[in-house]
């Protein structure tokens, strides 16, 4: 039996069984597009938190919050049940800090999906391009062509050159899912690569929003934007304010997390 201190761990908080329910991943990245876009979903439809996911692969800090709280740094599992379905958002405030804890704690999350009956993954990130026109694109990949197909239907693209690296568990969720009888998939919308991109983060939550047949509300990005602009400030000393830059070759596109 795991220990949920010894070893990458899901704990449930709600005991839930769904049908062909989606698995929907947004964890920190380039831009923080994909956890501003979960982030924003969950908190607008209210989705209630099912289970968490501790791992010895994450930051062994704990913030002591104003409000007397301790909150060690977890995954959360949030439920909503949406007009064609049921959504599981898969949420954090980090990915591992290994390769192996990567793949350990993808296959927790991984698992803990099968278990509650998800039969779909969906994970999301930033493409790091030099210019956007009047809206960021999104691009995807899937584990089989019928969900790739499906996804450019609703206004997705192919991938603007022949093969793009995704590093973290944006790729791990949906290229390993095949393993766990899920079928999966990674969106990546286009972002500049630099702080916290509300731009990107609204065009995912839009694209998600055709996706599962409704209309996501994305007025509070930009509060929770300068809500996590304002937790830098104060958690950081002033050199290390900002969350690091990604560089973009000229003439290049690539894509971080």
């Amino acid at each position: 039996m795991k220990n949920a201190v010894s070893d990458s761990n899901v704990i449930t908080l709600k005991g839930r069984k769904f049908k062909n329910a989606v698995l929907v991943a947004g964890l920190p990245g380039i831009g923080l597009v994909g956890k501003l876009a979960v982030d924003q979903i969950s908190r607008s439809r209210k989705a209630e938190r099912v289970a968490q996911l501790y791992s010895p692969h994450f930051p062994n800090q704990t913030i002591a919050m104003r409000n007397g709280k301790l909150k060690p740094f977890t995954m959360r599992f949030t439920h909503a049940k949406l007009k064609r379905g049921e959504a599981v958002f898969l949420k954090g405030d980090l990915q591992p800090m290994t390769v192996e804890g990567q793949y350990e704690v993808t296959a927790s999350a991984l698992g803990y999906a099968r278990k509650i009956g998800v039969k779909r993954v969906i994970a999301m990130a930033g493409y790091a391009v030099e210019k956007i026109g009047k809206q960021p694109e999104i691009y995807c990949a899937a584990s089989n062509p019928k969900l790739f197909r499906e996804l450019l239907k609703k206004g997705a693209k192919r991938t603007p050159v022949k093969a793009i690296p995704i590093v973290g568990m944006a790729g791990l969720l949906p290229a390993l899912a095949p393993a766990y009888g899920l079928e999966g998939a990674c969106l990546l919308v286009e972002t500049n690569g630099t702080k916290f991109d509300a731009r990107g983060a609204k065009r995912l939550v839009e694209f998600l929003g055709g996706v599962f047949g409704e209309k996501f509300d994305v007025a509070g990005i930009d509060a929770r934007v300068k809500k996590i602009e304002k937790a830098f400030l104060e958690m950081r000393p002033p050199q290390q304010m900002q969350p690091p830059q990604a560089e973009v070759p000229k003439g290049d596109l690539s894509y971080i997390r």
